[in-house]
């Protein structure tokens, strides 16, 4: 097993669509959301990720199944996301981490954390990786 340094890199959101499920009325909000990104920096490449988002006056929380294609620190593939985030008021943290096995091409064998944040100079991923042997 290799660790390699934290990999960041900043996203925009290209595609968002948005639709609601549950009983209309209730104290949360219910939605899924299919949301479309592009990486640049040491992550680049697109994303396809499917979220189920929760809200109410007090807060809000989302999980999600993202589908990474593109280069991953020169490694070229694809792998899968999972990851998540709950929100208080201006308190907030997300968590994730890569699919064991989902990875293919160069980026096969890939495992690690995922974490997404957005800050005053926008969305960024920040991913610490390392590669096992898969057989």
């Amino acid at each position: 097993m290799t660790d390699d340094a934290p990999l960041i890199a900043p996203f925009e959101i290209i595609g968002w669509e948005q639709s609601p499920y549950g009983d209309e009325g209730e104290r949360n909000e219910l939605a899924r959301v299919t949301v479309t990104k592009v990486f640049t920096g040491d992550i680049e490449g697109e994303s396809t990720a499917e979220l189920l988002m929760a809200g109410n006056p007090v807060g809000a929380g989302y999980v999600a199944s993202e589908l990474f294609t593109g280069v991953i620190g020169g490694r070229a593939g694809s792998l899968v996301i999972q990851h998540g985030g709950l929100a208080e008021g201006d308190d907030g943290h997300s968590f994730g981490s890569i699919v064991p096995g989902s990875g293919t091409a160069e980026l096969a064998g890939a495992r690690g954390e995922a974490l997404y944040a957005n800050g005053e100079e926008g969305h960024t991923l920040t991913l610490t990786l390392r590669f096992v042997a898969e057989g």
